[in-house]
């Protein structure tokens, strides 16, 4: 009895267990399908034709609205971006349009300016050269004014001085043996020729002594040419190639009484630092030759060159002494003698005095203010010297030194003693 009753207990209570499950699952059955049809409910209030979508507003979560309007202002900015980006480059390519448009104004005023500027630098141009012109022309007016009245200045004091040495020669009769001579460096012969006769000529010279003829041994025409009617020339010119220098002595043939001989001192003597050429004279008057030493010693020399010069002159002056005794020694030595301070003057000062020498130009003889043509003579007396600028009749920058001279001691002659000698010189030529 009391087992049925556990059984039926235990029955019941699988019933009841039973019972509890199957409403567990009947509502958990519920909640699904629930789900289950709102699910599809919603699936299918979705399924709607796009009419009906474009007609019926779309309710949106919360989410789904914010993303939308995120959506939207994105595309708006987006949209706002493209159209400031197409703004941007209407307006950049509005700029640079626009630059370039000032560019082309700035090109057309620059070239506006420098066409500006050039029409002006042309008219400048054209106004300088008119005022260079008639500046030119003036200057030429002027230098020819000028020119002319030097020339006619000089003229004037030429015709001075030669009517002075008429007058002197008409009151102060130059004296017996006399002769004039004149010294000149020349720079150059070359188309010179008719200006140097006629210099000869019109002073009325016996001798000329010409520094750097320029003349080369295929040009000896020159030196014939420059000779007036009556007149021979002695020469020397520079050996080589050297442009420059030579020396010539153009003479009245009537003070020559022979040619050279082999004992000439400028063929005995060889000089490296100067060039000289001799002509022995030989006057009616005089008891004794008196040689001519024309020199010409090239300037810009060192202290050893200097002194050889010395040395070389030396050699020279002892050679002239062994058969002479009145010389002259003319030329342009390039020694400012007339600055006492220099050393190479001092040094050529005392050789003059220990050769018992006489110097006797004591002016200017160039045109920087410098005495620089000599004229050196042992027993000769010099007579009437004189410095002439005769640039615009010469054309050189030295001036010309004319002098009379004659050997010491030389007199009247008696007619008997012309007769002995005129006796001598015809046994002479016999």
């Amino acid at each position: 009895m009391i087992m049925k009753n556990e059984s039926s207990v235990d029955l019941l209570t699988s019933d009841l267990h039973r019972q509890v499950v199957l409403k567990a699952v009947g509502a958990a059955v519920g909640l699904l399908g629930a789900a289950v049809f709102g699910g599809l409910a919603a699936a299918f209030s979705n399924m709607r034709t796009p009419v009906e979508q474009h007609l019926l507003p779309i309710v949106l979560s919360g989410d789904d609205q914010e993303e939308e309007t995120e959506e939207e202002e994105s595309e708006q900015t987006e949209g706002e971006l493209k159209k400031d980006s197409q703004q941007a480059e209407q307006t950049g390519g509005d700029q640079e349009e626009e630059q370039r448009d000032d560019e082309d104004k700035e090109r057309d005023q620059e070239e506006e300016e420098d066409d500006r500027k050039e029409e002006t630098e042309e008219e400048e141009d054209d106004r300088e050269e008119e005022t260079e012109e008639e500046e030119s022309d003036s200057e030429e007016e002027t230098e020819k004014e000028e020119s002319e009245q030097t020339e006619g200045e000089q003229e004037d004091e030429q015709r001075d001085d030669e009517d002075e040495d008429r007058d002197q020669c008409e009151i102060n009769p130059t004296p017996p043996g006399t002769i004039k001579l004149g010294s000149l460096n020349v720079r150059s012969m070359t188309k010179k020729e008719n200006v140097i006769s006629e210099l000869i000529t019109r002073n009325k010279l016996d001798l000329l002594l010409i520094n750097e003829t320029w003349v080369k041994p295929k040009r000896l025409k020159v030196l014939h040419r420059a000779s007036p009617k009556g007149f021979k020339a002695h020469y020397r010119v520079r050996p080589g190639k050297k442009k420059g220098g030579g020396v010539a002595n153009l003479f009245s043939e009537a003070l020559q009484r022979k040619k050279k001989s082999s004992d000439s001192p400028d063929k005995k003597i060889k000089t490296t630092t100067f060039e000289f050429v001799v002509t022995e004279l030989q006057h009616d008057d005089w008891n004794q030759p008196v040689l001519i030493i024309n020199l010409y010693h090239p300037p810009g020399k060192s202290k050893e060159e200097f002194r050889q010069f010395l040395d070389e002159f030396q050699s020279l002056l002892d050679e002239v002494e062994k058969n002479y005794s009145s010389f002259i020694v003319t030329g342009d030595f390039n020694i400012h003698v007339n600055k006492e301070w220099r050393s190479d003057t001092d040094e050529f000062d005392s050789l003059l005095l220990v050769n018992d020498l006489t110097q006797h130009v004591n002016e200017p003889t160039h045109k920087a203010g410098n005495t620089l043509d000599l004229v050196i003579t042992r027993n000769v007396e010099i007579s009437g010297l004189k410095v002439r600028n005769e640039k615009n009749v010469v054309k050189s920058d030295h001036y010309t030194v004319y002098f009379y001279a004659k050997p010491e001691g030389t007199g009247e002659k008696t007619e008997e003693n012309k007769n002995e000698e005129q006796k001598r010189f015809r046994q002479t030529e016999e």
